[in-house]
């Protein structure tokens, strides 16, 4: 069984509080320099889609996109847990939580889930940390966008979508 990889909890904390200052102008046009700044690898590139490999290999991040306009970032920082490497999610996780909790201050929300996910709200976007069955993510998403994806699932779960 190959050893199941997580960026460290310090490493994760330090992308995090960066990407919290980002400032840039969340065009399409403007992210190859945000990706040039962290140091990922474009794979391809579409009106919709930057697809990165950010070190857990190819499709381990993206930048998203609608009409030119950036709505997040997304960032795999562990790689799938395998057979057996399940039990490992849960405490990276936590420890990557605790590291962020550290470096930004609590969370400005706790979505129970699933997945579960941790929100540290800045002026003009979200960093969230979620946990999903097999992997660690980071994201950096628009106010805008995370409060439109909230109405949705809202809706949702009321039965009116």
């Amino acid at each position: 069984m190959a050893n199941w990889r997580v960026l460290p909890a310090d490493e994760a904390a330090d992308l995090a509080a960066a990407l919290h200052t980002l400032e840039w102008s969340w065009t399409l046009d403007d992210a190859p320099a945000v990706v040039e700044k962290f140091g990922w690898q474009t794979l391809s590139s579409r009106p919709r889609r930057i697809m990165l490999d950010i070190g857990f290999g190819p499709d381990s991040g993206a930048i998203r996109a609608k009409d030119g306009q950036v709505t997040g970032i997304e960032l795999q920082i562990s790689d799938f847990a395998g057979a057996g490497q399940e039990a490992e999610v849960g405490p990276a996780f936590d420890g990557i939580a605790a590291a962020i909790t550290a470096k930004l201050g609590a969370p400005t929300a706790r979505v129970a889930g699933p997945p579960p996910r941790l929100r540290w709200a800045g002026t003009a976007a979200t960093v969230v940390l979620e946990r999903s069955a097999a992997s660690v993510w980071l994201y950096l998403t628009a106010n805008a966008r995370l409060a439109a994806d909230d109405r949705n699932i809202a809706l949702d779960e009321q039965g009116l979508l």
